[in-house]
């Protein structure tokens, strides 16, 4: 509204500064509901956000659980490979003492050289050329039927003059049945 030169009248100048007031309320009421309006999505945004924060922190800690969790699998798992190296060299060393025993007590049976050279060439398979055909092995390994008879006369044979008595073998005497298992491997030396 422009207003001009002239002289207004008392009732004219209320009336423009009602029109003024009421434009100036509905601007006011336009104002409130807006500001009311911004308010709820401000809350409503504030919550959302909070609900990222939340879930971010819930994401956090889950994979701080996860990497630490993967960590004790890890060391679980190496303690464990550790365990079981340390079980494979004892039974390596044990199964050396084994071959070792074997060889000294029975250095002349054919079937001794035979089983001292299958557990060297098992050696060179664990070695860092471990494609060798393991075939190999299973051929050297005697396809005959077992014959006790003939094992003892080539027994006999391969141990002449060593101090075999045939005698003691035909009449022991008093056997031990301990000792016996021993030297076959059925028992430790401490059982």
């Amino acid at each position: 509204v422009e207003l001009d030169k002239r002289k207004y009248k008392r009732e004219e100048v209320l009336i423009m500064l009602n029109a003024y007031r009421k434009r100036y309320e509905e601007l006011v009421v336009e104002q409130k509901r807006k500001i009311e309006e911004l308010g709820k999505e401000n809350t409503r945004l504030q919550a959302e956000v909070a609900s990222y924060k939340e879930k971010e922190q819930l994401i956090y800690l889950t994979l701080t659980r996860a990497e630490k969790n993967a960590l004790e699998i890890k060391e679980s798992a190496q303690a464990e490979y550790a365990l079981e190296i340390e079980k494979l060299k004892k039974f390596s060393e044990k199964w050396e003492g084994y071959f070792k025993q074997l060889e000294e007590k029975y250095p002349y049976y054919p079937t001794t050289k035979v089983a001292l050279d299958i557990n060297e060439r098992i050696k060179a398979l664990s070695g860092e050329d471990g494609k060798k055909d393991v075939e190999s092995i299973d051929a050297m390994l005697p396809n005959e039927n077992f014959n006790p008879k003939e094992k003892i006369a080539d027994y006999i044979v391969a141990t002449e003059g060593s101090g075999f008595n045939m005698d003691e073998v035909l009449h022991p005497g008093e056997l031990e049945l301990e000792e016996l298992c021993r030297e076959l491997g059925l028992m430790g030396e401490n059982e």
